[in-house]
């Protein structure tokens, strides 16, 4: 059975991506951001820095708040 989970830091060069789930809408306020809807699906691909995810949402790539993210 494929086990989607990682023992390894989301910040580690190691790290190579994860499924994740959006638990609330998020509205981008910059142009390095991407907008959010509640239960979407989403790949992350690591931690830029302390809260911020970079993370695939459809055809797009951008930041993400961590907070607004579980994995599955």
């Amino acid at each position: 059975m494929y086990n989607n989970t990682s023992a390894i830091s989301l910040s580690h060069p190691d790290f190579n991506g994860r499924d994740a789930r959006a638990l609330f809408d998020f509205t981008p306020e910059t142009e390095y951001e991407i907008g959010l809807k509640a239960g979407q699906s989403i790949w992350v691909q690591y931690r830029q820095c302390p809260g911020w995810l970079i993370a695939d949402v459809q055809d797009e790539t951008g930041l993400v708040p961590e907070s607004y993210v579980e994995f599955i």
